[in-house]
């Protein structure tokens, strides 16, 4: 079992089950290559999303990542304001602007066959957990929620998704290759 885990931990974030890395993390080697396991971004994450890999994971060991499904980032942008080694850009949580721009822990990506409101059933649920609605996603006709290129990849549509598997959910990796996998395995 602990051979199985550590083996899925060996090499980038498990984006089969959904992680990601924190707000201006960037490419994984390169943030990697700075972090120094310090834990500080998960002391102060204000939505108590950050994670932290165990101590089996290789070279992910100790590093911080976020499951969007079991507790979604909230934009707070304090982990980027305490990270001393620079892994974390700093941006101010009221910089919108800036947000949009430069933070992109993932996208956020819609299976339309398990969407309710795809299904004729008008739900929104995403739109309305949205900290970015209107810019990051948004809602057509009969509620259907289209993601945006302002998408920051937060993960708080997948959390408040009322479907079980989530009907919405944060990728880090292409759009085409996350959700060809995501619907191999459902």
């Amino acid at each position: 079992m602990l051979g199985a885990l550590a083996a899925g931990c060996a090499g980038a974030p498990d984006t089969e089950r959904g992680r990601v890395l924190p707000p201006t993390a960037g490419a994984l080697s390169d943030f990697l290559s700075r972090c120094v396991r310090c834990f500080r971004c998960g002391e102060v994450c204000t939505a108590g999303c950050i994670q932290f890999y165990p101590p089996w994971a290789g070279r992910l060991a100790g590093s911080p990542y976020l499951e969007p499904r079991t507790a979604a980032c909230n934009v707070c942008m304090e982990c980027t304001q305490v990270c001393p080694s620079g892994a974390l850009t700093p941006i101010d949580d009221d910089d919108d602007e800036r947000i949009l721009a430069e933070v992109r822990m993932g996208r956020a990506r819609i299976d339309e066959a398990l969407c309710l409101s795809h299904m004729g059933r008008v739900c929104g649920e995403c739109r309305d957990a949205c900290p970015y609605p209107g810019q990051a996603i948004r809602l057509l006709g009969q509620a259907k929620p289209e993601v945006l290129d302002n998408c920051v990849g937060c993960g708080r549509c997948e959390e408040r998704c009322p479907q079980v598997p989530a009907a919405i959910r944060v990728f880090e990796d292409e759009p085409d290759q996350a959700l060809a996998r995501w619907k191999g395995a459902s």
